[in-house]
């Protein structure tokens, strides 16, 4: 079997598998559908400086491995009182630092995958490649759709359930009140971050903040333009804030569909490894990007336990 593994998906699982394994030698290709690397580990950059961890919040670190891990990523990460660590300055610059030195590339869109003899070929922008063994790192409806609803992996990847979430980003003048670093509640103020006290993040010309909403609220609202739902959730952080109307000078909302496995597979992949194929992401185990590390170098392990 070639020492060619194509990746595709560059957050945080696809990325751990990918390190792992170009540190062993191996010849290794992450493509990514996005502009930037990172997946859920997202930071959204506004006008005037601002910018926003819109996805995932921070990192779990019970883990001593894991722990291990981000430690050796230097300034890139930095532990957030009691809540874990966090990117430094942006959640994403924990997988743009995990990535240094690999092959990655960004804004390409995986249209199709078929077998070729003993390896594989994928279909980016209209034009299909060689790509020997093949890791999927992507959301697990999204592998399925790739693979095939006949595909043996699809009953599995059925079963795996979201929640989604719905985000508000919002960018305060400096007068606003900050009554605390982070708060948990329900509904659309399911959890509020001051942004702008993490670590990093300071010198911003507004206070930023982020709110995010719980899943049966996030369901309810999934499908709203973005400038309505910010305008919906707007008041409700301005009034767990204590703040005025006056005092709001940004906002904007995202909406992530698979946002956490409500269901998750409940092993760290699907692997073919005669066919030369893994599947994996944090929904094979969990709902949080530690999940997502964890699969991720379990496939790198079963590709260089397999040779």
């Amino acid at each position: 079997m070639t020492d060619q593994v194509t990746i595709i998906g560059a957050g945080i699982t696809g990325i751990a598998c990918a390190r792992l394994l170009h540190r062993a030698g191996l010849f290794v290709r992450v493509f990514d559908k996005g502009r930037g690397i990172g997946g859920r580990m997202a930071t959204r950059r506004g006008p005037q400086g601002m910018q926003f961890d819109h996805g995932a919040q921070d990192l779990p670190v019970s883990d001593p491995q894991f722990l291990a891990m981000l430690q050796g990523l230097g300034d890139a990460v930095a532990p957030w009182g009691d809540r874990g660590w966090v990117g430094r300055p942006g959640m994403s610059d924990v997988v743009r630092a995990m990535a240094a030195g690999l092959d990655v590339t960004q804004s390409a869109m995986v249209a199709g995958l078929r077998r070729d003899g003993a390896g594989w070929q994928i279909a980016i922008d209209d034009r299909w490649q060689d790509a020997g063994r093949v890791v999927l790192a992507i959301p697990a409806p999204q592998a399925r759709d790739l693979l095939g609803c006949d595909h043996p992996f699809a009953a599995a990847l059925d079963q795996v359930t979201y929640d989604p979430c719905v985000t508000m980003m919002a960018g305060l003048s400096p007068d606003a009140p900050r009554p605390f670093a982070w708060a948990e509640g329900s509904g659309a103020a399911a959890w509020i971050a001051h942004d702008g006290a993490k670590p990093g993040r300071q010198g911003q010309p507004l206070a930023t903040w982020v709110m995010q909403a719980d899943p049966e609220y996030s369901a309810r609202h999934i499908d709203l333009a973005f400038d309505d739902l910010a305008a919906m959730m707007a008041p409700v952080l301005l009034d767990h804030l204590g703040a005025e109307p006056r005092h709001l000078q940004h906002s904007a909302a995202h909406r992530w569909l698979y946002a956490r496995a409500s269901r998750p597979l409940g092993e760290a992949f699907l692997a073919d490894m005669d066919a030369g194929l893994l599947v994996g992401g944090d929904w094979a185990l969990g709902p949080t990007a530690r999940d997502g590390w964890s699969s991720g170098t379990a496939m790198a392990a079963q590709i260089l336990r397999h040779g």
